[in-house]
C-alpha cells in the first residue's frame, strides 16, 4: 500500500479552511447581538418582550412611608384607643392613598391592618350605606382626637402635610387585634368616629372582652 502524505496534507488544509469559514467572527457576533437588542427594544407591545422601566421593576412593597415617614395617630383601636398606630402610606393610582398600619415602629412590629384614603369627591360618590365606614380627616386630625404626628418632620412640615390630607376620608380595616397573640378574629372596619372611641376611654366592661364594635351598648 502506498501512502500519499502530500495528498493528506492538502486535504487537511482544505478541511481547516472550511471550518474557519463556518466560524462566526467576533464582529459578526456583536452585530447579531446588537440586532437582537434592537428588535427587543423596538418591540414594546408585548409581541416578544416589552421593555421594562426601572420604576416598573420595583415590587409593590416599596414606597410605603415615602419622604414624610410614618404618620402616627391614636383612637384607631377600639380595645385600646390610646395606642399610637403607625401609618406607612403611599399614593395609589386608583385612590388617594393606601396605608399599612402597625402597632409600633419596631423591626418586629405587628401589621394590624390597612387604611384606604380617598378624596372628598370619591367619598361623595359612594353609596349611602358605605359612607358610615369612612371618617373625615379634618375632624379626626383635631388634637383631642387622633392627635396626628409625623415623627420625622418638623412642626411646619407636619402642618403642611396634614393640610393636604385634611379634606380626605379614611377607612380603617383591622385584621389583627394587637392584644391578641394571633389574628384570630374576622377583619373589622373600625368606626374611628364611634362615640366611645371619640368621647371616652374604653373600659373592659364596655366591650366585654370582644373586639367587635357592633355590640349594642
Amino acid at each position: 500500500m502506498t501512502f500519499n502524505s502530500k495528498n493528506k496534507t492538502t486535504t487537511t488544509k482544505k478541511q481547516t479552511n472550511n471550518n474557519n469559514n463556518n466560524k462566526p467572527t467576533i464582529a459578526t457576533a456583536i452585530i447579531m447581538t446588537s440586532m437582537i437588542v434592537l428588535i427587543l427594544g423596538l418591540t414594546t407591545n408585548g409581541l416578544i418582550f416589552p421593555v421594562v422601566s426601572a420604576q416598573q421593576q420595583q415590587d409593590p412593597t416599596q414606597g410605603y412611608g415615602g419622604s414624610t415617614g410614618p404618620l402616627t395617630a391614636i383612637r384607631h383601636i377600639f380595645d385600646d384607643p390610646s395606642l399610637r398606630v403607625f401609618h406607612y402610606c403611599k399614593p395609589n393610582d386608583k385612590i388617594m392613598m393606601v396605608c399599612q398600619l402597625y402597632d409600633s415602629n419596631s423591626p418586629n412590629a405587628t401589621l394590624i391592618g390597612i387604611e384606604y384614603m380617598i378624596s372628598a369627591d370619591t367619598y361623595n360618590s359612594l353609596p349611602d350605606r358605605e359612607k358610615p365606614n369612612w371618617h373625615f380627616h379634618k375632624e379626626e386630625f383635631a388634637p383631642d382626637r387622633a392627635d396626628p404626628i409625623f415623627p420625622q418632620l418638623n412642626q411646619q412640615q407636619q402642618q403642611e402635610t396634614l393640610k393636604k390630607l385634611e379634606n380626605s376620608y379614611g377607612k380603617v380595616i383591622l385584621t389583627w387585634n394587637p392584644k391578641d397573640n394571633s389574628p384570630a378574629f374576622p377583619p373589622q372596619i373600625q368606626q374611628v368616629q364611634h362615640p366611645y372611641m371619640v368621647n371616652s376611654t374604653v373600659k373592659p366592661e364596655t366591650n366585654s372582652g370582644s373586639f367587635n364594635q357592633t355590640l349594642k351598648y
